[in-house]
């Protein structure tokens, strides 16, 4: 009996932050609350999904429902307070599969079923209980993965020395900025993947990095599709000049222009840096790389300059302006009008969608441009787990449907809405 009191008194403890989890906002008590009962390590929370095939399934679906409010309220809001970026739920989604191994110990501590309208109900709730420290190295490592965007650098390299050119591509291991800029966004806490794959699938590299704007569309998905959120593409020249020195040395001049591309939503580009630089060394291969790596991260180790800092402020502003405020284009076929109205305000409160303009509307598709505070795969991820809970979407009452997430890319996310739901 003390033990069901206690767990009584921790789901009522507990409600404010649940409310949260699944949309609406947290005041600071919420907020408090949610990290004393995390760094506790005894986690409870409810779940809960349709019975419509079995209860057994019902309530291994409602388990999975448990874990994701508790990777949303335990990891997902404090990494959104901390990096300022995105909200609670979309960081939950973002890190779901990562981070739901703090799921692993876990006891249904009560089980009821209610009617929704017609639609059966099933709700869990379930305690886990985890390692205090299990949580503080989720929270630090799901920081880092979220807190800056991971990133590909593709910088081309055209050195034009007396002797001859030599160019270092894409996918070269022989550049010198490339590495830099990789070296010292690390330094930074970024996640910076390797770029072998997408850049041997570029096939005029040449005029791409001069004009990053050739960049085929199905690049950029691929680049995404591998997990970069942002595209570091561009190309640096150096160039022998004359002239009046002390000793035995050579010069150059170093041209670069780089580019950060966003591989969310449209692909705006986020920053472009074109600057000059000289390079100074005994041989003219010599004076190439310094005036390279001048260029890269500057001539002083201990204060860097050049365009790798230079990027990662840019990054720095645009990213949490970005993340806040992703636009997604959604389309919707399936769906009629009563559904249509109740629909965007499940989005609206169930999601977090920050807002959605209407692009068109037929009585086959519906269009809308929607504000979302992360990725297109993130909020798909969302509708399609809660894709057939009309306790979740309400839109889903009106003619027993389902939601399906027909096709999810790059700024783009495709929903259908089926029959079948509420146990036909």
């Amino acid at each position: 009996m003390k033990s069901f009191l206690n767990t009584t008194l921790a789901l009522t403890g507990f409600a404010a932050a649940l409310a949260m989890a699944c949309g609406g906002g947290s005041s600071s008590r919420e907020s408090r609350l949610v990290e004393a009962e995390c760094r506790r390590g005894e986690i409870t929370v409810f779940g809960e999904a349709p019975i419509y095939t079995s209860v057994g399934t019902a309530r291994e679906k409602a388990r999975t429902d448990a874990c994701r409010r508790a990777v949303s309220t335990c990891i997902g809001s404090e990494v959104a307070q901390a990096s300022g970026t995105m909200d609670a739920q979309s960081i939950g989604s973002e890190i779901f599969t990562q981070a739901q191994g703090i799921c692993r110990n876990d006891e249904v501590v009560e089980e009821e079923q209610y009617n929704l309208d017609t639609i059966k109900m099933l709700r869990l709730f379930v305690r886990f209980t985890v390692d205090p420290s299990d949580i503080s190295n989720r929270i630090d490592t799901m920081q880092n993965l979220v807190g800056n965007p991971k990133v590909m650098v593709l910088i081309r390299e055209e050195w034009n020395l007396p002797s001859g050119r030599r160019v270092f591509g894409f996918s070269s291991s022989q550049g010198k900025a490339a590495p830099l800029v990789r070296d010292y966004l690390v330094s930074k806490g970024y996640t910076v993947l390797d770029p072998g794959q997408i850049a041997r699938r570029i096939p005029n590299e040449d005029a791409v990095a001069q004009n990053p704007t050739l960049l085929a569309e199905s690049i950029k998905d691929a680049a995404a599709e591998a997990g970069a959120d942002v595209l570091i593409i561009g190309h640096i020249r150096t160039f022998p000049q004359q002239i009046a020195t002390t000793g035995p040395f050579k010069s150059c001049e170093v041209q670069g222009n780089v580019q950060a591309i966003a591989l969310w939503g449209d692909g705006r580009v986020l920053a472009e840096y074109t600057e000059r630089e000289a390079g100074a060394q005994v041989s003219d291969e010599g004076a190439a790389a310094n005036g390279v790596t001048w260029w890269t991260v500057g001539k002083d180790d201990r204060r860097p300059s050049g365009f790798a800092p230079w990027i990662h402020n840019r990054l720095s502003l645009e990213w949490g302006a970005m993340t806040r405020n992703n636009q997604i284009k959604m389309r919707i076929v399936g769906m009629d009008d009563v559904e249509r109205g109740i629909f965007l305000d499940d989005l609206k409160e169930a999601t977090n969608v920050r807002s959605i303009d209407e692009v068109s509307y037929s009585q086959q598709e519906t269009v809308w441009d929607v504000r979302y505070p992360g990725r297109s795969f993130a909020l798909a991820d969302t509708i399609g787990f809660y894709g057939d809970n009309p306790n979740i979407f309400r839109a889903l009452r009106e003619n027993c449907k389902t939601i399906r997430v027909t096709r999810v890319k790059r700024g783009e996310i495709d929903l259908e809405f089926v029959g079948g739901g509420c146990g036909g």
